[in-house]
């Protein structure tokens, strides 16, 4: 597909150095890839007007060896790097259909406004209320929420219609506080909807932070987490400043008060599940130069059972440098730590809260409408809010799952 008097069009795309390899990618349709430097400066070449023919005798010239550019052209082309102007439309592959550029959200939001909402001195802001929250419940252990407190024996639909309409506020806060802290380093990003584990999630797809250098990429990282904890620093400001008498706060906007600060506590808690891809460890995969720990370290942990069952079948990793290799070994630990971590709020928290719920609608239930409709429809209400986004969220995780196992 490209002899040697091919001429290709590079795309404008994006460069940054990335230890040993350089990452290179287009942002406008969120393709990243990691190629040696050697590939880049023969892209350069090609960029200028080059055929495939000089290109590779260019390269001859300073290595002494000819590249086979025939698979690397074509991995471009496929993810839009190049084109190649010399085929006939007819003769195009199929399978070469380059990416399509694509919509971002929120991508006029103010780049100088981000940045101040992302500064040093909106950060310092940040960390002062947080700190003061935490000081606050330390001194007054009563302000400290707690499972019990996502339980309502009454008013439930009207509990959860409001603590779902919080909740998922939260959650596209959490996102939108990720596109910002983009914007403020000129990348655009966007929203998607997904799953972790059994959760129904919103997650931000932030690879356009492959073109800014490794510093500039733990502001947008750690975004959401930030927006969380502020959040909740003020829900607790506020159950404080009512504990004060300083306004009254009926009980049952102080309980719906407190059973969002613990869904807040769950989310934060959340990012410590090193098993999976949460904020925490993207910023830990950025430090560590590794762009493939999550993997490499089941792959690492897949082959140390394989040493006790053997129907195990080892990875081979015999190719990771010895310094990855041990950053691998390090990150198993909290790999295990976050399993052990996430199955503890499943069985301490999520279950108990869940099947106490499900004991009151299957009493509602067999109760049946003509005995108590409220109370029946109540329960109708309530099994949608609460149980609905946990049941697709389940069936979402068994599928990836049951993918995974035919793979």
């Amino acid at each position: 597909m490209y002899p040697r008097d091919t001429v290709v069009t590079v795309q404008p795309f994006t460069r940054q150095h990335d230890g040993e390899d350089v990452i290179i990618g287009r942002p406008e349709t969120g393709v990243f890839l990691a190629v040696p430097a050697e590939a880049v400066e023969l892209l350069d070449y090609l960029a200028l007007g080059s055929s495939v023919g000089d290109a590779q005798q260019h390269y001859y010239e300073k290595y002494g060896e000819v590249p086979d550019l025939e698979d690397f052209l074509g991995l471009l082309e496929t993810k839009g790097i190049i084109s190649n102007g010399n085929q006939r439309p007819a003769a195009v592959n199929a399978n070469l259909r380059p990416a399509a550029n694509l919509r971002y959200h929120f991508a006029d939001f103010p780049q100088r406004l981000a940045q101040i909402l992302f500064g040093r001195s909106a950060l310092a802001v940040y960390g002062l209320l947080t700190l003061s929250a935490i000081s606050l419940v330390v001194v007054n252990p009563a302000l400290a929420s707690r499972p019990a407190d996502l339980y309502f024996p009454d008013h439930r639909t009207l509990s959860w219609t409001i603590i779902a309409i919080a909740s998922y506020t939260a959650l596209f806060l959490h996102e939108l506080g990720h596109l910002i802290a983009a914007r403020a380093k000129g990348i655009n990003s966007r929203i998607g909807i997904g799953h972790r584990l059994w959760y129904l999630v919103a997650e931000t797809d932030l690879s356009g932070l492959w073109s800014v250098p490794k510093g500039d990429r733990y502001m947008p990282m750690l975004a959401g987490i930030i927006v969380d904890a502020v959040s909740a620093s003020f829900l607790v400001f506020l159950l404080w400043v009512a504990a004060q008498k300083w306004f009254l706060l009926p009980v049952f906007m102080a309980r719906l008060v407190r059973a969002m600060v613990f869904t807040y506590v769950l989310r934060i808690m959340w990012q410590c599940f090193f098993f999976i891809r949460t904020d925490l460890y993207f910023v830990i995969a950025n430090f560590c130069n590794c762009r493939n720990l999550l993997k490499d370290t089941e792959a690492f942990l897949r082959n140390k059972a394989a040493g006790v069952l053997s129907f195990l079948r080892k990875v081979d990793q015999s190719s990771i440098p010895a310094t990855e290799l041990r950053l691998i070994r390090i990150y198993a630990f909290f790999w295990v730590a976050g399993r052990i971590a996430a199955l503890s709020v499943l069985f301490a928290i999520t279950l108990p809260v869940a099947w106490r719920y499900i004991k009151s609608v299957g009493q509602a239930f067999r109760a049946g409408y003509s005995v108590n409709p409220s109370n029946f429809v109540d329960a109708v209400l309530l099994a949608a809010y609460f149980l609905l986004p946990l049941t697709i969220g389940m069936i979402m995780w068994t599928n990836s799952l049951i993918r995974r196992e035919r793979m």
